[in-house]
């Protein structure tokens, strides 16, 4: 606790001090400058939305909000024991993929039997066997898997702070397979979330709730979440923009890949041999935890199509924000000041990460003699080093 709330106060002095020192505004100019550039951001969506078309834009950030979090609150109910004292995390990363991909299969019939103009599209053979497929495949494989452990182990309330570490992650790897170096904001950045992380840790092990598999469950998955975003990025390039292709692609791969591994760990056979089967609610959720998955993906675009990136980025962390609040209140859980504090420092720096990003995507496209080739995907205003952030496949 001593500890604690001066690293606190040190942390946010320090946040203040970076932003209001740039080299290249002067002491008039600096919070005019920073106050212009997040009014021209937000002036992208708001040029987005047209007279008659605000209920549109409502309807796509609460559709976002209303799917991401069911789909937490979904996956766990299913994995915190409700339907018996089991292990079924592989099985259920299994079965959602097996949902996302017959629903697309089923989509693609009706669409064609209706005659209607928007086309599911096909998948070749050769396409899931594309290297760079294959291994945000079993990524994505790694990272669903470790997720629904981490899951099973933390509080819906500690999701946000134990999966922060995708952002250093993503960082390192950025500059060690993209070979992109870092700013000084991106290292502030990362000991913003590493600081939330290590207080709001602290913490939980002080109320007597901490889970040590949860927190490792947590790490790991973070490093497959960011090992699959700098992937998503090259297998975008594959299916030429297409991300609902792409989603086909690595569901009926990562429905391949669960294959062995839920033979291997015994819980098909758990599940099959358990009451849990013949319970018609577990069916009726994992189903639900499968369409969720696969709408997480679908919000994500709608999202971005309608109002903008940094919107959506704002959008993600204020859910998280939202999401945090309703499991302590529906979970009536306890948390002290230094907890907040901790989730406030990992919001900070996400926050702090995702302005920092767009603005040097700005700067980019200014000294560019030539307008970025769009590839038809929702990614086309972001730079093409940049790792993708995995949002059709994780909440």
């Amino acid at each position: 606790m001593h500890f604690g709330l001066p690293f606190f106060i040190t942390t946010i002095h320090f946040v203040f001090w970076q932003f209001m020192n740039r080299p290249f505004l002067s002491l008039s100019q600096k919070p005019l400058k920073l106050l212009f550039q997040f009014c021209k951001m937000i002036s992208v969506t708001r040029s987005r939305i047209k007279d008659g078309e605000i209920w549109r834009v409502t309807s796509v950030i609460f559709l976002y909000w209303i799917v991401s979090l069911s789909l937490i609150f979904v996956n766990k109910h299913i994995l915190s024991g409700s339907f018996g004292n089991y292990d079924m995390s592989i099985f259920v990363a299994w079965y959602q993929c097996c949902t996302a991909s017959i629903m697309i299969f089923l989509a693609g019939l009706v669409f064609n039997f209706m005659k209607w103009s928007f086309q599911i599209p096909t998948v070749h053979p050769r396409t899931l066997l594309e290297q760079d497929i294959l291994i945000l495949s079993y990524t994505f494989v790694g990272g669903l898997t470790l997720n629904n452990l981490m899951l099973k182990h933390i509080s819906v309330a500690f999701y946000q702070v134990a999966r922060s570490f995708t952002l250093v992650f993503t960082v390192m790897l950025s500059v060690y397979i993209l070979c992109k170096p870092f700013t000084r904001k991106v290292l502030l950045c990362c000991f913003l979330v590493i600081g939330g992380f290590s207080l709001s840790v602290k913490e939980e092990d002080v109320s007597g709730t901490l889970s040590l598999w949860g927190i490792l469950y947590g790490i790991v998955a973070s490093f497959f979440v960011a090992l699959c975003g700098i992937y998503l990025k090259k297998g975008e390039k594959i299916v030429m923009g297409d991300t609902l292709k792409l989603t086909y692609c690595n569901s009926i791969n990562g429905a391949i890949i669960f294959i062995p591994l839920i033979y291997s760990s015994g819980q098909l056979s758990m599940v099959l041999n358990s009451p849990t089967f013949y319970d018609p609610w577990f069916w009726i959720f994992l189903t639900c935890s499968g369409l969720l998955s696969l709408g997480i993906g679908w919000a994500s675009a709608l999202q971005i199509k309608y109002t903008s990136p940094v919107t959506h980025h704002i959008s993600i962390n204020a859910k998280s924000v939202v999401q945090t609040i309703m499991a302590v209140l529906y979970f009536q859980e306890q948390k002290s000041f230094l907890w907040w504090c901790g989730n406030l420092l990992v919001v900070s720096g996400i926050m702090v990460y995702a302005y920092e990003k767009i603005y040097s995507n700005e700067n980019e496209k200014v000294r560019s003699p030539l307008p970025p080739i769009s590839s038809g995907s929702s990614h086309n205003n972001e730079d093409k080093n940049e790792p993708s952030t995995p949002r059709m496949f994780y909440p």
